[in-house]
């Protein structure tokens, strides 16, 4: 499947792919599933000031006056601070996906979704994912991530938003990753991408 769509040219319907969800619902993970089904998939690596954990590469580190210093020079499109940590998500990387008709990908705080909204006016494709329960989320922060449990608190109450039907403006569609299936929910995601920009019937 890769190979036959990785040679598809000229796409003319391109959305930035924005992936909605808790912390500890596995959206890095379907990431990097996705990139792997289709290598058009282009991560924005966020900028953040704090150091990398061991093997982690999807990211960059910054300090806080060169974060300053970019957001100054406007190539920052926004900064989100979470947990003691500022975010930053370049804008170049978004329109260079865009120019080389690659499909921009990013897991993003639903609560902050006016920002792309605005930058990228008819160009996003906004998916929920959801957890098949809170015991999930809870078990995987155990990871020593979410020491005094703010991340689970935040996950609940983004839950008890989104089911209460809080973002049900801002959100295009929205699928279950359950547990040790994280491909098939990747392969979901990728299909309706897919029809959505027009390359599936």
């Amino acid at each position: 499947m890769k190979a036959t769509l990785n040679a598809a040219r000229g796409v003319s319907n391109q959305k930035f792919l924005l992936l909605f969800g808790p912390s500890g619902v596995g959206k890095s993970a379907i990431i990097r599933e996705l990139r792997q089904l289709d290598s058009r998939f282009a991560y924005i690596s966020p900028f953040m000031t704090r150091a990398l954990r061991s093997g982690e590469t999807d990211k960059v580190s910054v300090s806080n006056t060169v974060l300053d210093e970019l957001n100054n020079q406007e190539k920052i499109l926004a900064i989100n601070e979470l947990y003691g940590v500022r975010y930053a998500t370049p804008r170049e990387p978004i329109e260079k996906a865009f120019v080389e008709n690659c499909f921009p990908l990013l897991d993003w705080p639903v609560q902050k979704v006016q920002i792309m909204l605005t930058a990228f006016p008819g160009k996003t494709f906004k998916v929920y994912v959801e957890p098949p329960d809170v015991v999930a989320i809870e078990r995987h922060l155990e990871d020593g991530r979410d020491p005094g449990r703010s991340r689970y608190t935040a996950a609940l109450n983004e839950l008890e938003a989104y089911y209460q039907g809080g973002y049900d403006n801002v959100v295009d569609w929205s699928i279950v990753n359950s547990e040790f299936e994280v491909r098939k929910t990747a392969e979901k995601i990728y299909e309706m991408y897919l029809t959505v920009i027009g390359e599936r019937q």
